[in-house]
């Protein structure tokens, strides 16, 4: 015997009249929060629009066929050349309206931690380039950033909502260690 719901319909019946549209849809991205001695993070500078030219953490769009945790990984692997075996631990989503200038953009954030002196990193696909860049901390939370030339970087320098996400990598990061 088949379930029917208050309306007198099955589970079939309530799918195929299910109005999706009736529902605005997000995007789904993901992004690696990748470390290496406790104080330096993976960057890329983006190569396209939106925020092009600025910093970022490697990552991207969610395929359908795939979970936020495998495409963190695939983004990882084409914007920087990095293939972790390294743990990814889940930050968090982060979903303010107007995070992200395309729409409503939610990602899913991951963090890392890898020997860089075993790891060779090369910008590929819409990353223009990829770098290592120190964080300052005070009472254990980033401040600032420096770039490999020495350059320093401001926190509110870096693309979308990343300097929130750094935040939160530190505070997990953190509570990783203990």
């Amino acid at each position: 015997m088949e379930l029917r719901d208050q309306n007198g319909l099955t589970e079939r019946e309530f799918l195929e009249a299910y109005a999706k549209k009736s529902y605005p849809r997000p995007y789904l991205t993901a992004d690696v929060v990748l470390l290496s001695n406790g104080c330096d993070v993976l960057l890329v500078r983006r190569k396209g629009h939106p925020c092009i030219g600025r910093w970022a953490f490697p990552g991207g769009f969610v395929n359908p066929t795939e979970s936020a945790f495998d495409a963190a990984l695939r983004e990882l692997k084409e914007e920087t050349g990095v293939e972790t075996a390294s743990d990814l631990h889940e930050i968090g989503l982060f979903s303010r309206p107007g995070r992200d200038p395309r729409g409503w953009v939610v990602t899913d954030a991951y963090l890392a931690e890898i020997d860089r002196s075993r790891t060779r990193v090369q910008a590929g696909d819409d990353a223009a380039d990829a770098a290592w860049f120190r964080v300052s901390l005070d009472g254990g939370k980033p401040v600032s950033l420096t770039a490999p030339d020495g350059t320093a970087l401001a926190l509110d320098a870096l693309a979308f909502d990343h300097a929130e996400i750094l935040a939160r990598a530190f505070e997990l990061h953190r509570s990783l260690q203990q």
